[in-house]
């Protein structure tokens, strides 16, 4: 299997980086949402266009933005599942 994103090796969706990235996202999630009363969506926006994210975790919030896109079109909105 190949990484979504990289192309390289992967056990599921993403390489080790990005899973390791896709789980930081998940994990900072709920206090972001306290903070800023934002939702999944919005957050994913926000770390997208921050320059103080990492690289990884914007290639994961890009990827999962881009998921949700082509998913909402077909009627599936949960991209906070990996």
């Amino acid at each position: 299997m190949a990484c979504e994103i990289c192309g390289r090796k992967a056990d599921s969706r993403y390489c080790e980086l990005h899973e390791q990235a896709y789980a930081n996202l998940v994990k900072n999630y709920d206090a972001w949402k306290k903070a800023m009363s934002t939702s999944w969506l919005g957050y994913l926006k926000e770390i997208q266009k921050n320059p103080l994210a990492g690289v990884w975790v914007r290639e994961v919030a890009e990827n999962l933005l881009a998921s949700s896109s082509s998913s909402s079109s077909s009627g599936n909105e949960s991209v906070l599942s990996n």
